[in-house]
């Protein structure tokens, strides 16, 4: 299929990509990590791992490893075996599921604009997985983290200036939100990728893509068509 790109133009554009789900299969992910935990600790402390995964995401509001390790540990009362488990989760080969469109994509993004990554999650983990998966690198080292983008889109502004945002996210929650606050400045793309592809929120997305791959045929032309 032909992506040449669609320009000229003369708006700065600067692409921000999810992680999870979006150019990474985190669903995919963590299914290898289950298996591979079922293994080491059975299956039975492998389901209370995802408990207390899950409890400490509830509370958090976002994925916090630091903290799951450290509860977990408590009730697993074994530090050799939490250093396996540890290692199973932060030194798992990350590369490995990244979508096979999302390198070339990202490359493709270089040559109309600026690709970024803003991804939600701890402080410790996410940036981890961005950097052994070689997405720092394939977006040059522009790439960040927060607990909710959608709360720090003043922050992100300042920090990679642009006429026009493109947010791409498997979520259209977070789309909704970026398109609430910020009508005159944001594009919402949602891929239709991971657990969260069905969910629906109003507004709903500008554009809608089955996988990160279908970002190419974004008509980079006409896309104040979808600003306020």
């Amino acid at each position: 299929m032909d992506h040449t790109p669609t320009t000229p133009h003369s708006d700065k554009i600067v692409f921000i990509l999810d992680c999870d789900n979006t150019v990474l299969d985190n669903d995919g992910v963590k299914s290898d990590m289950d298996a591979a935990l079922k293994q080491l600790l059975g299956v039975e402390r492998a389901i209370r791992f995802w408990e207390v995964y899950e409890d400490v995401r509830e509370q958090e509001g976002i994925v916090d490893l630091p903290k799951t390790f450290e509860l977990f540990g408590a009730e697993l009362n074994d530090a050799a075996l939490l250093a396996q488990v540890r290692s199973t989760i932060m030194d798992f080969p990350f590369a490995r599921r990244l979508f096979p469109d999302t390198l070339p994509t990202i490359a493709y993004l270089h040559t109309v604009g600026e690709p970024v990554i803003v991804s939600d999650g701890d402080t410790v983990y996410q940036p981890r997985k961005i950097e052994q998966s070689g997405l720092a690198d394939a977006v040059r080292g522009q790439w960040v983290v927060y607990a909710h983008k959608e709360h720090d889109l003043d922050e992100v502004m300042r920090r990679w200036p642009a006429d026009i945002y493109v947010m791409v996210v498997d979520k259209a929650r977070i789309l909704a939100d970026c398109k609430r606050l910020e009508p005159g400045k944001f594009v919402t793309v949602h891929i239709m990728q991971g657990h969260y592809a069905k969910e629906t929120y109003t507004p709903g997305p500008d554009v809608t893509y089955h996988d990160i791959g279908d970002v190419r045929e974004l008509d980079l032309t006409n896309l104040r068509q979808y600003l306020a």
